[in-house]
């Protein structure tokens, strides 16, 4: 639990332990749980309006125990607590998540944000202090048919979990294609994206389809185009600095929930580098090099010792956003008397502002393209671009001079796996040598510093040792991580850590059916967070996608095929529940299957960095979008790459060459650049077929 999270409040928040669950079963109490994180703008909201408020506080400390989960540090619980059916009644799920349970760990009650009281402001019909006495009033009356409810609806979660992976069977095409029709039944042909307000980014969803249009179907790449497009320009996308918010509170990708996300924002510049490279077009260039450089001045230390988590969307609790948005007054200052009236259209800004809850407030966006604002203002577009760049850089200077909100300087595995994974693609696909730098020196900070003696990632660090050791999301995303370091490097420590990685998740995170568990099993008792197997989305690839996808990968780097096999069980475990209803929340599990299917894509280059040769076809192969694909370059005169290449059977040639290659089957070595264009087309060719 982080201090921030403790302070501004006289409520005597535990820690989630078997001893608090044993303290209110003693002192015949219910639980009062509430999960938030350091970014959530309603958390704060809530600490300042509901728990500092002398009634509320009052009635916790004397009637009730109380627990403060910090979601970040604590994610597994949270997704528990989601997920879980109340004997009472939900009011959904989100955060703040405001749960009332049993001393026996039975959940009586979900909410997320209450005030204290029935308050029209917040469209709450009942506060906080009414739902916790009415609650209490209920459970002294009918604890017996409370426990037996809170049993049977145990035992028909479990059945049902049960049910959903009894079938298990190759996984399939067809199976594919039901994910692709549900993503492709919510898809909002107006804005782009997915579904209705709020709407959230989906990137596993667009991955997918990014690698159906690389494949050559036309509808697919049609719907990430407009998507990535519609999203660039809207407030969503942090217009000055690069990077994006969480989500967007409207359809139109315009007016955000401010704080900004470690895990959206490596999905976003990987989605981008690789549909620069697919498709062109320079918005997508410009917007990963502006997210990256976001990434790199807030998220990355001076010591270049991991990512950090998050920033936060606010100052305090009666901000929203305001570090981010302006007035047309401070606009116009900003910008000193120079372009006022061509930035103000470019970003749309006037007096009345964008916010209902802040009037006068302007989220920057860009509603037109460069053309059509060209053309409105009857001026060149090469003109009209250098112009709104110097406005962009004066206006964020403004902006940098303003207190800004706080980072979270946590430092977590599966974060890091994440944007390390992001910074690795954004260096092949736009030659950021900064990118590679910073992913490699994070890695190998990790690698130091969260990992046990078994080579095992912890979640995170702090002053009392390595924390929650083992989880899935931890694993998942480092071996990710580590397998795309050994690509970019030909390292092989990178390889041998990874296979200790894998080695573990088959020993304790493997079900007797292949499926993954995302913690260790052996907890008990009421504070016990039971494993799941959870395979959505939500809201970036499943970890079980990722770890099944990543044993199959390290299959073909390692020659070991029981990692390709166990990769492949995994993916077949979750067959007799794929509907198409899941759609969207089932793609990471879709690329995952097509990545099995089709087996790797790799482009192996031999050859030394000095010779010109080696360079430009390591540089072209790296730049070129290839779904699912790893270049490796290989340098034979190097003695900690010899290990890779006899894994990967090539051998060294006395002039530089590339090998293209799918399923172990491959086509004729290129040796230039135009050669291997030839030969990725052949390869692009063979996947649309």
């Amino acid at each position: 639990m982080t201090t921030a999270m403790k302070t501004h409040n006289e409520i005597h928040w535990a820690d989630w332990s078997p001893d608090t669950f044993e303290r209110a079963r003693r002192e015949d109490k219910l639980v009062l749980v509430d999960s938030g994180a350091t970014w959530c703008h309603w958390c704060h909201v809530m600490d300042h309006v509901t728990y500092e408020d002398a009634n509320v506080v009052d009635l916790v400390r004397c009637r009730f125990v109380s627990v403060r989960i910090d979601r970040d540090r604590n994610s597994e619980l949270d997704a528990y607590l989601q997920r879980s059916v109340p004997v009472v009644r939900s009011q959904g799920g989100g955060w703040p998540l405001t749960v009332v349970m049993t001393g026996d760990g039975h959940v009586l009650y979900k909410a997320t944000f209450l005030p204290p009281r029935a308050d029209a402001r917040y469209g709450a019909t009942a506060g906080l202090i009414e739902v916790l006495t009415s609650l209490e009033e209920y459970w002294r009356r009918n604890r017996a048919a409370i426990a037996a409810a809170g049993e049977d609806i145990r035992r028909s979660l479990a059945g049902t979990l049960s049910q959903a992976y009894s079938r298990p069977a190759p996984a399939t095409a067809d199976q594919v294609g039901l994910v692709l029709a549900g993503i492709y039944a919510e898809y909002d042909e107006t804005h782009g994206g997915f579904g209705r307000e709020p709407k959230f980014f989906n990137t596993p969803a667009l991955e997918l389809l990014l690698e159906r249009g690389w494949q050559g179907d036309p509808r697919s790449l049609d719907i990430v185009v407009h998507s990535l497009e519609s999203m660039a320009r809207g407030g969503v996308y942090d217009q000055l600095a690069g990077g994006f918010h969480r989500y967007s509170v409207d359809a139109r990708w315009h007016v955000p929930h401010f704080e900004k996300m470690a895990y959206d924002n490596a999905a976003l510049l990987g989605l981008y580098a690789n549909a620069w490279s697919l498709t062109g077009r320079p918005l997508f260039r410009s917007v990963a090099l502006h997210t990256l450089d976001w990434v790199r001045a807030v998220l990355l230390g001076n010591d270049r010792r991991g990512f950090y988590a998050s920033q936060d969307a606010d100052l305090g609790p009666g901000d929203d956003g305001d570090y981010f948005t302006w007035t047309a007054a401070k606009f116009r200052d900003a910008l000193g008397g120079q372009d006022e009236q061509l930035m103000a259209s470019w970003y749309d800004v006037d007096d009345a502002g964008d916010m209902l809850a802040r009037p006068g407030r302007n989220v920057l966006h860009t509603p037109k393209t460069l053309a059509q604002q060209a053309r409105m203002m009857q001026i060149g577009e090469e003109e009209l671009k250098r112009r709104v760049e110097a406005g962009r850089r004066r206006l964020l200077q403004a902006r940098l001079e303003r207190p800004a909100p706080a980072v979270d300087r946590t430092v977590f595995a599966d974060l890091n796996g994440m944007l390390i994974d992001a910074c690795l693609t954004a260096w092949q696909r736009l030659g950021r040598n900064d990118a590679r730098d910073d992913a490699l020196a994070a890695l190998d900070a990790l690698l130091n510093d969260l990992r046990d003696g078994r080579g095992v990632f912890a979640h995170y660090r702090d002053e009392c040792g390595l924390r929650r050791v083992g989880a899935l999301a931890d694993q998942a995303w480092m071996l990710r991580a580590l397998l795309h370091a050994t690509a970019a490097t030909s390292e092989d420590r990178y390889l041998e850590a990874a296979r200790k990685l894998a080695d573990y998740v088959l020993a304790e995170l493997t079900e007797s059916d292949g499926a993954f568990r995302n913690l260790p099993a052996g907890a008990t008792g009421p504070a016990a967070v039971p494993p799941l197997r959870a395979w959505e989305d939500s809201p970036v690839r499943s970890a079980a996608s990722v770890a099944a996808q990543g044993l199959i990968d390290l299959a073909h780097l390692t020659g070991q095929t029981r990692y390709g096999q166990a990769g492949r069980r995994a993916l077949d475990s979750l067959t007799g529940a794929v509907s198409r209803q899941w759609g969207a929340f089932l793609a990471g599990w879709a690329q995952a299957v097509e990545q099995a299917l089709r087996g790797p894509r790799t482009v192996t280059v031999i050859g030394t960095p000095a010779d010109p040769i080696a360079r430009d076809l390591s540089d072209h192969a790296r730049r070129t979008y290839v779904p699912g694909g790893y270049v490796i370059a290989i340098d034979p005169a190097r003695n900690d790459h010899l290990a890779l290449l006899a894994h990967l059977g090539y051998q060294a040639n006395n002039r530089p060459l590339a090998y293209v290659c799918r399923s172990g089957a491959c086509l004729a070595p290129a040796h230039s650049a135009d050669e291997l264009r030839q030969r990725l087309d052949e390869l692009k060719r063979a996947g649309a077929d």
